[in-house]
């Protein structure tokens, strides 16, 4: 049996009688239009509303309000594409923070305790998220459900329930530096959206990552390792909401018992938004950042015009329920 795989996915339909995607009678999906439109709208409304907004300094400051959950959202993006989702980004964020502050507070070098907190997100990645999702076929949603509760409580076990503060000179240059007057944190993230963008374009794994997530089964009868695919998909994405809370620790200067609280959820509403499907085996990593810059202006214009920062959770968790709606709607 011979099994033919894209190499390039970006939504196209496999089947060549197959309409051609988002056109229905020959004419475009309002789902297809509504994102682009609302973000545009969006932007537009902020360039004339608010006067900050247009400033270099106000798109910067959008930028770099967004990296930290860009790179979580590319490690989603990851998982969703092979039909998954990992809802403890955010507690795993916040236990990296903070095993690298006992660390370091303990007396282990620098070096150390950042290796030390990047390791053990990508063991958790690997062991809880993809063993027990692969070998013993529990649902991820219960897996990283349970994860989200069981890593969140160990936060406050690790810092006693009371913030840490740090002295990490050389985080806190990653994390609150500039590098030719743009923010190091959007550097960052940029790198790893190219190596992300890349890792599906020109790898094996990527390849295959497209392939188990629109059809495990045919995946598995093309011969495809489709159980390693969604370890490393995990793991992945475990190491990267580690990397996010390292630099929320420098971002902050300390370790919070809440850092990284509602990462999970707009990563998700970042991915599903920016048109990759839930269903799996469709979207890439340039969709996650227009999502991710869709959340980031929003936000944005909301702190400019004084809403209280308790409805920003309102606003993502109202985007969330659109972009599965819009999701849905998109499916054939």
């Amino acid at each position: 049996m011979v099994t033919q795989i894209p190499s390039d996915n970006v939504g196209a339909p496999t089947n060549p009688t197959a309409p051609a995607a988002g056109r229905s009678g020959g004419r475009i999906k309002w789902s297809q239009l509504a994102f682009p439109m609302a973000l545009v709208a969006m932007t537009v409304f902020g360039l004339i509303a608010y006067p900050t907004f247009r400033s270099l300094d106000g798109l910067l400051n959008v930028l770099s309000f967004s990296s930290i959950l860009m790179i979580v959202a590319l490690g989603q993006t990851l998982v969703v594409l092979g039909r998954g989702a990992d809802l403890s980004v955010g507690s795993m964020a916040g236990l990296s923070g903070a095993v690298f502050a006992v660390l370091l507070a303990g007396g282990w070098p620098m070096w150390a305790s950042l290796l030390g907190a990047l390791l053990l997100s990508l063991a958790i990645g690997v062991i809880v998220h993809g063993l027990l999702i692969t070998k013993l076929r529990i649902s991820f949603l219960i897996v990283t459900l349970g994860t989200f509760s069981l890593l969140r409580s160990q936060v406050q076990v690790v810092l006693n329930g009371q913030s840490v503060t740090v002295d990490a000179p050389m985080l806190d240059s990653l994390a609150n530096g500039r590098w030719l007057g743009i923010p190091a944190l959007v550097w960052i993230a940029a790198a790893l959206y190219v190596l992300v963008v890349l890792l599906l374009r020109c790898t094996g794994y990527g390849r295959a990552l497209y392939a188990t997530g629109s059809n495990p089964t045919a995946a598995r009868l093309a011969g495809l390792p489709v159980d390693r695919v969604i370890i490393i998909s995990f793991a992945l994405c475990a190491l990267l909401a580690g990397l996010a809370g390292l630099l929320l620790v420098g971002q902050l200067g300390s370790a919070q018992p809440t850092a990284g609280a509602g990462l999970e959820m707009s990563s998700l509403a970042a991915v599903l938004l920016g048109g990759t499907r839930f269903s799996g085996g469709n979207g890439n990593a340039t969709r996650t950042l227009l999502g991710v810059l869709f959340l980031g202006i929003l936000n944005n214009i909301l702190f400019i015009a004084g809403v209280s920062s308790f409805w920003q959770g309102t606003a993502s968790g109202a985007v969330l329920i659109a972009a599965v709606a819009i999701d849905r709607s998109r499916k054939e």
